[in-house]
């Protein structure tokens, strides 16, 4: 073997990653419903696409929640609507290690090759798309002199107006710190967060007839227009709301038991894990300790190869650790920083501007504060997937779908992470592009478990998951009547006797808990 092996091994590979240049759409596998980042990112009925906004896109999100499934779908797509196979170019970074060694002139390489060889083939070769996979792999924060994969985008962007790079990473920050190394204006481009699946996309790829037409949930009419929360809102009438979501309810009446009977399982499995194997899971019972012993490695080479690079957390093992935290409290109580500060033997602010940052850049976890407390005290800490939660455990599905107070935590967690989908989704419909925020809440009557605010006005989220859990609607209606905010929302899990799914009762909106998942 040659010594200077590295040299052009990714040219002379470029064409196993790429099939479809000789075989068409036929050469890519892909699940048979599509993941639910897709619709947004292609967009398919709306005749628009994120890929083309801009020349520059970044796909961001934690090992396995499906980035470069979306690559291939986007091509797909793109190729079934009659676009020809050869306008679409993958360098998959992370396919052999010797690709990340030399990668710029490597990757100057490829395009060149690419665009002489193969979309010189193309009668019409505008628009043309070069994605780029993981290119955290071939950034050097520590490594200044070693040229990453940023010069070259930037030169493909110059030398092409109708190129359209697509880049994914496991944080934005990785993205973000290289393109700033070349001088990419901010502007220039944007990064998209791809998160685990949902419950709803979970249920659909399950049972695909619950996604057409007559029996589809759809959050839109929650979001915006008339009978929308924040038309509601600012009405002051909750019964406007309360319309809305029964004609969405109505749409599934008849399957809701079905419906039902799967939030256990998805409880125990998380967005990740079902979504990675071959097919959709109808029971958790299904996996082996084995899946969950590889969700919890997954993290823990993402806190280990990622973290290093943001510079600020010194002690990477305290992550692992803050998250194992998390995943035994599962988001029960809060915690008091001083307690932190005794565990980790760390001060205050480095929990805060360090620890907590690193974990929510990579989407693994969140630390919420107490709402309108501009002093908190104590932080509650919420892993975003479920799975996780129990990968961090025990590892055993069972300990969740026979263990009716597991399963209740986990629905908190799982609370948490949708509801933060759901003001994400509310406030983008409204024009308003901003991270979620969702804080917690204690009142004399007891906690309201989640708030965030839609358009300026706080909404009250309190989970009643269990039947004994009696005093959520008194803590919601006091946060109501402390921040005179028109209604509230409590969420009823299967424990909770009630003749009406969707009622309004002294000013709050009892739901049921799975219905809320679907709406987020």
């Amino acid at each position: 073997m040659p010594f200077d092996v590295a040299d052009d091994v990714l040219l002379r590979e470029l064409g196993k990653h790429n099939p479809w240049w000789e075989s068409g759409r036929g050469a890519i596998d892909l699940p048979d419903r599509p993941k639910s980042d897709f619709y947004h990112l292609v967009a398919p009925d709306r005749g628009a696409s994120q890929f083309e906004d801009q020349q520059l896109l970044g796909l961001v999100g934690r090992r396995g929640v499906g980035k470069t499934t979306l690559l291939k779908q986007f091509i797909a797509h793109r190729i079934e609507q009659g676009a020809a196979p050869e306008r679409f170019c993958y360098v998959p970074f992370g396919a052999d290690p010797l690709y990340q060694l030399q990668s710029d002139e490597g990757l100057r390489q490829a395009i060149r090759y690419y665009r002489s060889r193969v979309l010189g083939r193309v009668s019409d070769p505008t628009p043309h798309f070069v994605f780029l996979d993981d290119v955290h792999l071939v950034e050097h924060p520590s490594k200044p002199a070693i040229e990453g994969w940023g010069a070259p985008v930037m030169d493909m962007l110059t030398d092409a107006h109708e190129c359209h790079v697509v880049v994914t990473a496991n944080a934005g920050v990785q993205i973000d710190r290289e393109l700033d190394r070349v001088d990419c204006p901010a502007d220039a481009y944007d990064t998209q967060p791809i998160l685990p699946e949902k419950f709803r996309d979970y249920l659909y790829t399950l049972y695909p007839p619950l996604e057409g037409d007559g029996t589809r949930v759809s959050p839109t009419p929650i979001r915006s227009g008339e009978g929308s929360l924040p038309d509601a809102l600012a009405a002051g009438d909750p019964d406007r709301l309360a319309t809305t979501l029964r004609t969405q309810y109505e749409r599934v009446a008849d399957v809701e038991r079905r419906i039902q009977s799967q939030i256990v399982h998805y409880l125990a499995m998380g967005g990740v894990i079902g979504y990675a194997l071959d097919g959709p899971v109808e029971s958790a019972r299904e996996l082996d300790a084995k899946a969950y012993t590889r969700l919890r490695d997954d993290v823990r080479d993402a806190l280990y190869q990622d973290v290093p690079g943001f510079e600020s957390v010194q002690t990477i093992a305290d992550l692992e650790r803050l998250c194992a935290l998390a995943a035994r409290n599962r988001g029960a109580e809060p915690v008091r920083y001083q307690r932190l500060v005794d565990l980790f033997d760390v001060d205050r602010r480095t929990l805060t501007g360090s620890y907590l940052p690193a974990l929510e850049e990579l989407y693994l976890l969140s630390g919420v504060t107490e709402y309108d407390n501009s002093r908190p005290r104590s932080v509650r800490l919420y892993l975003r997937d479920t799975g996780l939660v129990t990968a961090l455990t025990d590892g055993e599905p069972d300990s969740v779908l026979d263990d009716f107070d597991r399963e209740a935590a986990l629905a908190r967690v799982a609370g948490f992470d949708h509801t933060m989908r759901f003001s994400y989704g509310v406030d983008a419909a409204q024009g308003v592009d901003s991270e979620p925020d969702v804080r917690f809440w204690r009142g004399r009557n007891g906690d309201v478990d989640f708030v965030f605010e839609a358009d300026g006005t706080p909404v009250p989220v309190g989970l009643m998951y269990r039947a004994s859990d009696e005093e959520t609607a008194a803590a919601v209606r006091e946060f109501c009547d402390t921040y005179d905010t028109p209604f509230g929302l409590v969420l009823r899990g299967d424990t909770v006797r009630s003749d009406r799914p969707i009622s309004v009762e002294d000013g709050v909106i009892h739901l049921p808990y799975w219905f809320y998942l679907l709406l987020c």
